[in-house]
């Protein structure tokens, strides 16, 4: 058993400079799709909580005893349907 893991020591090769660009590329991508998904992921879960969200506003009678949580849910839509002014700088800037 020690012959082999020696055997497989000593058939272990330095990459070539090319073969590292290589495998450098491919992680790349690889972190790249990776990010997209993540990212794609993270957009369906908003969705999601934004149906959540408004499952609690349209039955107001179940978080009768709990007014912060359901007025906390009407300004987390508000916010999430708000789209963000831009500054006077940021139009100077274009």
């Amino acid at each position: 058993m020690e012959e082999i893991a020696n055997k497989n020591v000593k058939e272990t090769k330095k990459l070539t400079y090319e073969e590292l660009e290589n495998v450098c590329h491919q992680l790349s991508e690889q972190a790249r799709v990776l990010y997209q998904k993540l990212q794609n992921a993270n957009l369906e879960n908003s969705f999601r909580r934004l149906d959540y969200l408004f499952e609690v506003v349209r039955k107001p009678e179940i978080f009768a005893d709990c007014p912060e949580f359901y007025n906390s849910c009407k300004q987390e839509i508000v916010g999430a349907l708000t789209v963000p002014e831009t500054k006077e700088e940021d139009k100077k800037e274009d």
